[in-house]
């Protein structure tokens, strides 16, 4: 939760009646307030202006404060609207073409037209809710009667110029991070070397082949000599061999 100059009465400045600078300030001051040429739009103006509003939090899905009226009496006043699905914010943030164009706005760093046009149309979830979706109260008499007070003007004025001053508070009403959240690193193992070899096997004492075992499994030569194949021909004399070197 954001409280906006430490709970302090609010000052809105500025040399012109319009409050909102950016984008993202003027569309919401112009859907709370459906007429900011009326009589009622100017005395919120005027409370605004003077410090009227204190006590002002801002978290997801509501802005709150309190107003003093004219006559000095004490309101509480409120500004709801349902936070943007996670998985919507995700979507729009996470994909290249939300990375390459509003990445400052998306960490609330600025006030993006882009940002609010993709939100709109290709999500049907704007960032500024629209009027119908914004519920307004006040503990004024008059809140029963009118459903937008110039109570609740005068906030929508001081949140304006919040966001004027601080693009994340927006974020934060609408409950959207200010960043992607960061998933842990996790150290991946090195892949193993493809040419590097195994580990050899151990080799074992060698064992004795019997006589002439290579000459029987290469199997008849084909060649006869005196009458008897080479192979055969051959054996003795591996055997006289091995009984000389054995």
């Amino acid at each position: 939760m954001t409280v906006i100059d430490g709970g302090r009465p609010v000052f809105v400045g500025g040399d012109d009646d319009r409050i909102g600078r950016g984008p993202w300030a003027r569309l919401l001051a112009t859907s709370i307030v459906p007429d900011e040429g009326s009589p009622r739009a100017e005395r919120g103006r005027i409370l605004a202006r003077t410090g009227h509003v204190h006590s002002v939090t801002i978290a997801a899905g509501e802005v709150a404060a309190l107003a003093i009226g004219s006559a000095g009496a004490e309101y509480r006043v409120t500004l709801r609207a349902a936070p943007v699905a996670p998985r919507v914010w995700a979507a729009v943030v996470g994909s290249p073409r939300g990375r390459a164009l509003f990445e400052a706005a998306a960490a609330g760093r600025g006030q993006s037209v882009q940002l609010e046009h993709v939100m709109t149309v290709d999500w049907d979830e704007p960032l500024v809710p629209p009027g119908r979706s914004i519920q307004r109260s006040c503990t004024c008499p008059d809140a029963d009667r009118s459903g937008t007070c110039k109570h609740v003007i005068a906030l929508a004025y001081v949140m304006a110029a919040a966001i004027d001053d601080d693009p994340s508070v927006l974020l934060e009403w609408r409950g959207c991070t200010a960043e992607e959240p960061r998933r842990p690193v996790i150290a991946a193992e090195p892949a193993p070397d493809a040419w590097a070899a195994g580990r050899l096997p151990e080799i074992g004492p060698p064992r004795a082949l019997p006589v002439g075992s290579v000459l029987k499994r290469l199997g008849q030569s084909g060649l006869v000599v005196d009458g008897v194949d080479l192979r055969d021909a051959l054996e003795p004399a591996y055997a006289a061999f091995a009984a000389a070197t054995g």
